[in-house]
């Protein structure tokens, strides 16, 4: 009886901590949704006043709108053009992360519906396990209830490191496949600059496309990533640095289609990512570390109960 209602409290208390890590979510998404609608409302303004036909130019990739202002190789944009350019990609950026905010905000109001009486049967379960530890042995039951206690907090630990961990996995994914196709653009860019013509210009600014694609797929999962580590820093009680994610798409899209024909900007980039890549593989291995820590902790804390048990 009493193993089963310690399972069930553990349950419990894993949902209270998620009730509590989806509101503090819900507070930060929401404040970052209204700073993006703000952005996507000034580059949409910024591009009306170019003269652009906003709706017109949301059907257009922006490699197919580059290639077409430059048409070919020996041809540069003006000034207009490049700015107009750039004033798209902003605010394709910005709408696309407005569209994802507004998904996981809904997603977590969802979710936190489905826990909307988690306080009133965790406190049920409690005052079910006061009876029962007053009906049986109260020094032993108590004994065992503290090291229950200290097993759960570190249980819910362990899986809030591997939700982080699998988080950070998810985003060295995303940062290998932008490093992959900022490659082939620069593969692309060095046979362009040695005469490769019209076909490798177009394949060039394709890979503009592209590369936009999986840069605003990292920035997401990294900005997903900041929010496990921030849990995990709360919850578990470790010092992680979580900084210097969210400037990752501002990096490459300033300034990005003023400078695509320039190999350097690209190479910078590509370094850019490597360093990245190099500070979350580091957060991995810190993470990796504390959840095998935590795990022998709760093999400790079973010895110690089965010890409590043997000895009663």
């Amino acid at each position: 009886m009493l193993k089963q209602l310690n399972e069930r409290l553990a349950a419990l208390k894993l949902e209270l901590r998620h009730k509590e890590n989806w509101e503090h979510q819900v507070e930060t998404l929401s404040r970052e949704l209204e700073q993006q609608r703000k952005l996507k409302d000034q580059w949409a303004k910024r591009l009306k006043q170019e003269q652009r036909d906003v709706e017109r130019l949301e059907g257009i990739s922006l490699g197919a709108l580059f290639y077409s202002l430059i048409g070919k190789k020996a041809e540069k944009l003006s000034t207009e053009e490049a700015e107009m350019l750039q004033a798209k990609l902003k605010y394709e950026e910005a709408a696309d992360t407005v569209a994802e905010l507004e998904r996981e905000i809904a997603d977590l109001h969802q979710k936190l519906i489905n826990l909307r009486h988690i306080e009133d049967e965790f406190a049920q379960a409690i005052l079910e396990k006061k009876l029962l530890i007053d009906r049986l042995n109260p020094s032993l039951a108590e004994t065992l209830h503290e090291l229950t206690e200290q097993e759960e907090e570190a249980r819910a630990n362990v899986k809030e490191l591997q939700e982080a961990i699998a988080a950070g996995h998810t985003v060295m994914d995303s940062l290998g496949r932008a490093e992959e196709l900022l490659k082939k653009a620069k593969d692309w860019g060095t046979f362009d600059m040695l005469g490769g013509g019209i076909l490798s210009t177009a394949m060039k600014h394709t890979r503009i496309d592209e590369a936009r694609s999986a840069i605003h797929e990292a920035q997401r999962d990294l900005r997903r990533f900041q929010t496990e580590l921030l849990d995990v820093r709360r919850d578990v009680n470790i010092e992680i640095d979580v900084g210097g994610f969210l400037g990752l798409a501002d990096y490459f899209f300033d300034n990005l289609v003023i400078d695509w024909m320039v190999q350097g900007r690209i190479t910078k980039a590509i370094q850019e990512l490597e360093v990245k890549t190099s500070h979350i593989s580091q957060l991995l291995k810190r993470l990796e570390e504390e959840r095998e820590y935590t795990e022998e902790r709760i093999q400790e804390l079973q010895r110690e109960k089965l010890t409590v048990i043997e000895q009663a």
